[in-house]
């Protein structure tokens, strides 16, 4: 746990909370930024920069590093902090974190709340595919919308393989590529906040060696969907979203019957930022209930 970055907001006497982000890489700066004068009065937030991301230590070439990492660095930070157990929040690819880390410490884990979610990345990829589609075919680039619609429904690649292919298109896009996430704020939100805040790119940067190592070791690619877990869940969904699909929430549904669904209907991928204060209500109903 040496190095990792952690902060707490809110009442010592709050249910516990803890934020996990997703990227993988992205830091929480964001989403304390958004959500901290919201949450504090209903919830002891407890948020961390995950091992190798913007304010906790660096990740080198050489480091050991993978999922089961990120996984014990939660439960060593639930440890230090003398809670028993507290429930999980986790945005993206947060939320398999958050939903691995429950199904291998169940008794650590009280509730757990997901924001647009993926529990499979290949299900997540074939979702995103259609919205990169979509910003092709406003471009007329029939071409591109073939291409990206051809590996959604048809492709019988590997889940790393179509992620790749995806990310690939994706950063064709250029500036049109935030369409896909963001919906009910300005698009260039995320960049503008990174642009400023106290911290330097070469900060930003340590993300890079994170998701390249956790993508090389390759179980981020393991879909999870059969091994739901067991805890009360709350689904937090962006009407514009594409990463938690449709698939992934019935699925998860059918095998957890306490789970609850709420939709943000002016918000794509990051309801935290685009609908901060219903956001914040939702969660702290949910923690408080």
């Amino acid at each position: 746990m040496t190095g990792l970055f952690v902060e707490e907001i809110g009442r010592s006497s709050a249910p516990p909370l803890l934020y996990l982000h997703g990227g993988p890489g992205t830091g929480s700066y964001d989403f304390v930024e958004y959500q901290h004068k919201f949450l504090a009065d209903g919830v002891r937030l407890i948020a961390m920069d995950q091992r190798g991301v913007l304010r906790s230590s660096a990740i080198a070439d050489r480091d050991s590093f993978g999922l089961n990492h990120l996984v014990e660095d939660i439960e060593d930070v639930r440890k230090s902090l003398g809670i028993s157990s507290w429930s999980v929040l986790g945005h993206s690819f947060g939320g398999y974190l958050g939903a691995l880390y429950a199904n291998v410490y169940p008794s650590s884990v009280d509730k757990l709340i997901f924001e647009n979610a993926t529990f499979d990345l290949g299900l997540s990829a074939r979702s995103l595919l259609q919205g990169v589609a979509l910003e092709y075919s406003k471009l007329r680039d029939t071409e591109m919308v073939k291409a990206c619609l051809n590996l959604a429904f048809a492709s019988t690649k590997s889940v790393s393989d179509l992620w790749y292919e995806f990310m690939s298109l994706t950063n064709d896009l250029g500036d049109d590529r935030n369409s896909l996430y963001v919906h009910g704020i300005n698009r260039d939100f995320f960049e503008q906040l990174v642009q400023q805040s106290p911290f330097s790119s070469d900060e930003w940067g340590k993300a890079a060696m994170h998701q390249t190592k956790l993508f090389e070791e390759g179980k981020v690619f393991n879909s999870l969907l059969g091994r739901i877990p067991v805890q009360p869940t709350l689904l937090l969904k962006g009407r514009f979203d594409y990463v938690m699909s449709l698939d992934q929430i019935q699925a998860y549904i059918a095998r957890n019957s306490k789970t609850e669904l709420v939709v943000f209907e002016n918000s794509a991928h990051f309801p935290h930022a685009e609908e901060a204060r219903a956001f914040a209500s939702e969660v702290i109903r949910y923690m408080n209930e």
